[in-house]
């Protein structure tokens, strides 16, 4: 659980916590990371960690969840959506966040990413559903989110896993033919 504040100096020692996180996770495995060093490296006590954080992974959970919020502001951002501009815009954004991504698939953490994007998938609807030429079924919207959100997440974990051997063109294009192969006979 992560008390939230919108005091200034509660506000950046949660930015230092979660950067002396990242910081660590650069050196050694989450599992191996304690709170008391994510302090020590944030230059703070670990009183002050716990102020703000009931654990290690609530912190963590707390940067995950200010990625999808940024997330979902490009998504917003767009006009005239398709799967080839989200798919473009997905594909742009973990590229910018490799780094982080190559270390939470390392330490077994991709699949709390994966919890908080999905935590984010009404919001991707209700920010997007305008956007698209075409409108699916309400009835079905939960289910095709979590398919169209379940396949991007497959195709970034292989592609994590390929150790970036595809470029962003190749993903843009896999992105397009999936969607050719999908939805169209």
């Amino acid at each position: 659980m992560t008390h939230t504040s919108n005091n200034p100096s509660a506000i950046r020692s949660q930015k230092w916590l979660i950067e002396a996180l990242l910081s660590l996770l650069e050196e050694k495995p989450y599992h191996k990371i304690s709170i008391k060093e994510i302090a020590e490296k944030a230059n703070l006590d670990r009183s002050t960690f716990y102020r703000h954080f009931d654990s290690k992974q609530a912190l963590l959970e707390q940067y995950l969840d200010s990625l999808a919020q940024e997330y979902l502001r490009r998504l917003e951002a767009g006009e005239n959506m398709d799967m080839g501009k989200v798919s473009k815009i997905f594909v742009a954004f973990w590229i910018e966040h490799i780094d982080f991504i190559r270390l939470t698939r390392k330490n077994d953490l991709d699949s709390l990413l994966l919890k908080a994007f999905n935590k984010h998938l009404p919001s991707i609807h209700r920010l997007t559903k305008d956007k698209f030429s075409y409108s699916m079924n309400e009835a079905y919207m939960e289910i095709a989110l979590a398919f169209n959100a379940g396949g991007m997440w497959n195709i970034l974990m292989k592609w994590v896993d390929s150790d970036f051997k595809h470029s962003y063109d190749d993903l843009i294009k896999a992105f397009e033919e999936i969607s050719r192969f999908n939805f169209f006979r």
